[in-house]
């Protein structure tokens, strides 16, 4: 540990007599927070913390990765994590389980043993070509999703149409209307035979991916959850449970271990969140210590918060009190005090009413973490004014503060993704690639096929929503 903040000492040193540059140093910093984590979980470490360890790994350039393997100064800990995740990105898939055998047999005291059975796992995803000429496209062109659907392939033409005048090749594009398809596998085998395609992106409604449960005839890129099973293509989706796990993630981190739970009463889309929500908090040891489903007028949202902030109970107490004493108390009603943090799921209209029902009831001192829904992807100070404080993570195409009008859908984002991200499987699928950054956020293969997406987070300042760090 002395060793570690010598290193700091130095760099802050050489800083301040000029020497070398701030970006140096932050590189630095990245670089002993990296191994202050390692050597913190030298021993016995949970599955969470070695997942972070890899997370913080994997984010690592292959130049810089290649650089901390050849540090003559690692200690033991430090140089089993180096040399795992160099030979594990070095490896193609059909040699990367003996790649990690190997590495076991030097390592085999090492605290990373743990993650083997997982790294091991290898993707089942079909491979995509080299060069894909013709990509075909299935979305909802007409009906109930017309709109998702038109804005997916906006951002999709919007993104090939870059790249050409980049002067890259561009497949040529055959685009389906999946509206009237019932059943997803009989349409696809019958495209596999009426046409050359290379690749499929789609579909996207959530009735046909789910049918995604066995081998495709080509690669495909699905554009929502898949049922799984032997599914052998790709998936990237906009569900909100990354951008939750982020949220938890952060709640952890600092040490709030029991928040208040507020969500829509009676609206269908809030159910899976809320699920996720259960989940997540229960994997990182978060107590919801209160739930409101609220709804209704702003007097009935203030009587349905003041409920479970205790107001009312606080009332109450000076009622009984008063009628002991046979006078009335002098008494400002008090919030109840065992809570940490409030996570909000809420549209923007409702969200605008009870963050200050929050602050009005004694709470302005709870940090408040929110889903996306809240952020309607136009920046508007005066009518986001009351969200002050709010964190919340999204996708980068929808923070990014644009001096020009331009479409702020998500859905536009995701074919701006699904146009780009194909060129990039091959080497996410080998792991040379660490990520991609893409306009739904940073997106890394998992060996289920599924791109993950990390998203950046903002809080509202003043009514606009400004990046914070991410946590590692």
């Amino acid at each position: 540990m002395g060793q570690l903040m010598s290193r700091l000492c130095i760099c802050l040193l050489l800083l301040l007599l000029g020497w070398l540059p701030v970006g140096s140093v932050l590189a630095a910093d990245r670089d002993e927070a990296l191994r202050l984590q390692i050597n913190r979980l030298a021993g016995q470490a949970s599955a969470v913390e070695l997942g972070r360890i890899w997370q913080a790994l994997q984010r690592l350039s292959a130049e810089q990765l290649s650089a901390q393997v050849r540090d003559q100064n690692n200690n033991y800990f430090e140089q089993g994590w180096f040399e795992l995740a160099s030979d594990y990105r070095l490896a193609l898939p059909p040699q990367r389980s003996a790649q990690l055998a190997h590495w076991q047999q030097r390592w085999f005291h090492h605290p990373a043993m743990a993650l083997i059975s997982r790294l091991q796992q290898v993707s089942t995803a079909m491979p995509v070509p080299e060069r894909v000429a013709h990509l075909g496209v299935l979305l909802p062109l007409s009906g109930a999703f017309a709109e998702q659907g038109q804005q997916v392939l906006a951002g999709l033409r919007a993104a090939l149409d870059w790249d050409r005048r980049q002067g890259y090749a561009v497949p040529e594009l055959q685009v389906f209307d999946a509206a009237d398809i019932q059943t997803t596998q009989p349409f696809l085998q019958q495209l596999a035979r009426d046409h050359q395609l290379d690749m499929l992106v789609g579909p996207m409604q959530r009735r046909l991916s789910l049918q995604l449960d066995s081998p495709q005839p080509f690669p495909v890129l699905a554009l929502n959850r898949v049922g799984g099973g032997r599914f052998n293509g790709y998936q990237l989706d906009l569900a909100s449970d990354q951008e939750l796990r982020q949220l938890v993630a952060r709640m952890q981190q600092a040490g709030q271990r029991r928040i208040l739970l507020l969500a829509p009463a009676e609206e269908v889309w809030v159910e899976p969140l809320l699920a996720w929500v259960e989940q997540l908090t229960a994997e990182q040891g978060i107590v919801i210590a209160g739930r409101v489903r609220y709804q209704g007028t702003p007097e009935q949202l203030n009587q349905q918060v003041q409920r479970v902030l205790g107001v009312q109970a606080s009332k109450r107490r000076a009622v009984q009190l008063g009628m002991l004493l046979g006078e009335e108390p002098v008494h400002e009603p008090r919030r109840r005090q065992d809570v940490d943090a409030v996570l909000l799921i809420a549209r923007p209209g409702a969200a605008r009413l009870l963050k200050p029902i929050l602050n009005f009831h004694q709470a302005s001192a709870l940090p408040v973490y929110a889903s996306s829904h809240l952020f309607s992807g136009d920046i508007d100070p005066h009518r986001d004014r009351d969200l002050e404080g709010i964190l919340f993570c999204d996708m980068p195409w929808r923070l990014r503060q644009r001096l020009q009008p331009d479409s702020s859908s998500g859905f536009f984002a995701l074919g701006m993704d699904a146009a780009s991200i194909y060129r990039a499987l091959p080497q996410m699928q080998s792991a040379v690639s660490g990520y991609f950054e893409g306009e739904t956020g940073n997106l890394r293969l998992d060996v289920g096929g599924r791109l993950q997406r990390t998203l950046p987070c903002a809080r509202f300042r003043q009514g606009v929503p400004v990046l914070v760090e991410a946590v590692e």
